[in-house]
């Protein structure tokens, strides 16, 4: 990932910088080679009034691959299960009352998987919003039924927040809709909670990218100096099967 930023930054510099090359010499050279009578046909073009606007795209195919190089090359995120996790004081008295302390043979814990039973861990962008399906294994230590292990997957709403004051784009994630196996009914109804709990907690808010990774400066030795690309606000706008980040600069004098 941080060579894929390296490349994006780079990308977008030179990007830029052949722009303000276009814009600074095209013009000359047109005017040298215009015909007679050319002046008269030129229209004076106002400064814009709103703010230098860049747009990026992700598909769901992009983000589904991040999603298989992360369970290819990383070990499969996990998350702590047991009551200290928990801030509702009724679901924490109860896991109190039915786990147990836990021990290297049975760590309480639930850890999202690429696939279980046929469903995939997934990111789905509709125009409703971003749905992605959860898979996951773990175990729970409890004191009347030993060390259970359970399997299953869950529904996950996923929202998009700029954080002006920190320039960052967090996300959020919902969790619902579960469907355990393996488990026994008697431990099901905790166990639920808890993994809803667990991944909401430990999950949000997921840092998705600082906005002052995509400054930049730019230098244009023809005019003396360098310009500063600094980004004033973001925009995530989620269609079908897309992700579109609405990006706004501003230009100034870079020292």
């Amino acid at each position: 990932m941080i060579l894929y930023r390296h490349r994006f930054l780079f990308g977008f510099t030179v990007a830029i910088a052949l722009m303000m090359f276009n814009q600074c010499f095209t013009p000359a050279i047109a005017f040298a080679q215009a015909p007679p009578g050319f002046a008269a046909g030129a229209r004076r073009i106002s400064p814009p009034s709103a703010p230098a606007e860049i747009t990026i795209s992700f598909t769901e195919q992009f983000a589904n691959s991040f999603l298989d190089a992360l369970f290819t090359n990383l070990k499969p995120p996990a998350f702590p299960l047991g009551a200290d996790n928990v801030h509702d004081q009724s679901l924490r008295n109860r896991a109190n009352a039915f786990s147990a302390s836990g021990t290297s043979a049975c760590v309480s814990e639930v850890v999202l998987q690429r696939e279980v039973d046929g469903v995939y861990t997934a990111i789905h962008f509709t125009n409703k919003g971003i749905v992605a399906p959860l898979a996951f294994t773990g175990t729970y230590n409890t004191g009347l039924l030993g060390c259970v292990r359970f399997r299953g997957w869950a529904n996950a709403l996923v929202n998009l927040e700029y954080d002006r004051q920190s320039q960052i784009l967090l996300a959020r994630v919902a969790v619902q809709d579960f469907h355990l196996s393996d488990l026994s009914t008697r431990a099901s109804g905790v166990v639920k909670e808890l993994v809803q709990s667990a991944i909401n907690k430990r999950v949000n808010p997921i840092k998705i990218l600082q906005a002052t990774q995509l400054a930049a400066r730019l230098p244009i030795t023809s005019a003396g100096g360098a310009l500063r690309l600094r980004v004033t606000d973001l925009r995530p706008e989620i269609l079908q099967n897309e992700l579109r980040l609405h990006l706004f600069y501003e230009f100034a004098r870079a020292e």
